[in-house]
């Protein structure tokens, strides 16, 4: 009995660490700006922040042209999907955040 106690609260636990973990990146969407036009996307970070160029961005429905501190563009057919964006503001980073193109 005492093991399925356990089990149960190492589950218990490993649910609100990821539940802490998962809100607390709600709302990084707000350290970025997206502009898309003919499926030319732009992301740039909003001061303080700026693009973390050694972070895996990505775009699932296009493909990456270049990320320097500034900003990260893509090139794809449209403006849809979800781009991987990755900040940093000193030597604190985010990411990935999701960030819907539309």
């Amino acid at each position: 009995m005492r093991v399925s106690k356990a089990i149960g609260s190492g589950i218990f636990v490993a649910a609100a660490i990821f539940a802490m973990s998962s809100s607390s990146r709600a709302g990084d969407e707000s350290l970025v700006q997206v502009n898309c036009s003919g499926g030319a996307v732009t992301v740039s970070a909003i001061k303080p922040w700026h693009a973390n160029k050694a972070a895996p961005w990505k775009w699932d429905k296009g493909a990456k042209v270049s990320v320097d501190e500034g900003a990260a563009k893509f090139k794809g057919d449209k403006c849809e999907g979800t781009v991987s964006a990755f900040v940093c503001n000193g030597d604190q980073c985010k990411g990935p955040i999701a960030i819907a193109i539309k």
